[in-house]
């Protein structure tokens, strides 16, 4: 590791924004990378305060909130990268992870493994390369960890629909739909099978060139789960504690919210997450947005009775949110339906 990246974790820790001219002009390792800063735009402490106003990549962190929010820079017009031509121009994010023991180090470099394995897809973001120093080599006794992934310049897909004036037609959410699909179902297509645990629109990014990408992988596992009657209360208190560490409320769906039901938990939860994420396209708002237990235990929700221009698309987010698990369709069979449906033209395209 050079000393450029030493001093760049160091300047990461704050306190030190007097230092930030001495990057520009040198040369930052990470991994197999090698980066030449040519400009500093800006820094802050958001995972996300840059994704709106800069454009190419970018490096940042995609997991849940660590207990320490890491300090974040942005370097303009990284040129003349090592795995890129000679005329690529990147825009640098560089968030910082911290672990302070060995689980904490240990799910982030889960989380690594998992952006290594997946990275290649057109509808996942892409993974770059990580560094990391130990915590002995550290000033303050924490492993630390940065990660260089792609930028998506058109920012959080949530942001897109929150600023536009009209609903989506079913033209514009069949394609965006359809490549969420995809990503997740190439997650499920590894073997075994990885569960993201965590879609929702917010984790929905949209690239320069207009694709959807997946992205927040911090709660994906390929574990699964079948309760049964030899199940103690502790193992499904230990279980369900865990899941829900990982998942937002009102995208559970009825297997984690009652273990006693004996259904699987498995890669189904990610269709029940997306069928809501289809009813929140289709409608502007969630189909248990107060993430009541029982609603979601009887998929209690109701589709709008008027409602004239998703008619095609009821049926999928029904069969999604089927209350078992068993019966809801596999990402092959709804990728299927979309074709089946007709996808425009614009099928890469996004609203």
């Amino acid at each position: 590791m050079t000393d450029l990246f030493r001093s760049a974790l160091g300047y990461l820790s704050g306190g030190q924004n007097e230092r930030g001219s001495e990057f520009v002009g040198q040369l930052v390792e990470l991994g197999k990378m090698k980066l030449k800063v040519k400009r500093i735009i800006a820094e802050g402490r958001s995972l996300y305060f840059f994704l709106k106003f800069f454009h190419c990549f970018v490096v940042f962190i995609l997991a849940k909130a660590p207990p320490t929010y890491s300090f974040c820079y942005v370097f303009l017009g990284i040129q003349n990268c090592q795995g890129f031509s000679k005329t690529s121009s990147l825009v640098s994010f560089i968030s910082r992870l911290l672990a302070n023991d060995d689980e904490k180090s240990k799910a982030i470099l889960r989380e690594i493994t998992t952006l290594k394995k997946l990275t290649g897809h057109a509808n996942i973001v892409q993974f770059y390369a990580a560094a990391s120093i130990g915590k002995e080599e550290s000033d303050h006794g924490q492993s630390e960890y940065l990660l260089l992934m792609e930028y998506c310049s058109k920012g959080q897909l949530v942001d897109v629909l929150a600023n536009k004036q009209v609903p989506l037609t079913c033209n514009e959410i069949l394609p965006v739909f359809y490549q969420t699909c995809r990503a997740v179902a190439h997650m499920h297509s590894q073997n075994p099978p990885m569960i993201h645990r965590d879609l929702k629109l917010e984790n929905l990014l949209i690239s320069s060139n207009g694709l959807i990408k997946l992205c927040d992988f911090g709660s994906t596992t390929n574990k699964s789960h079948q309760p049964d009657e030899t199940w103690t209360s502790l193992k499904r208190n230990v279980v369900e504690d865990e899941i829900c560490s990982q998942t937002t409320p009102m995208y559970r769906p009825p297997e984690v919210l009652d273990l006693y039901l004996n259904f699987p938990i498995n890669e189904a939860m990610d269709v029940w997450a997306l069928g809501c994420t289809l009813f929140l396209l289709c409608y502007g708002f969630h189909p248990f947005e107060d993430s009541a237990k029982l609603r979601i235990l009887n998929a209690n929700y109701t589709i709008p009775e008027t409602d004239r221009e998703y008619v095609v698309l009821h049926d999928l987010i029904r069969a999604m949110l089927q209350v078992n698990p068993n019966d809801r369709p596999p990402l092959t069979v709804i990728l299927a339906q979309l074709q089946e449906i007709g996808l425009p033209e614009s099928a890469m395209k996004t609203p």
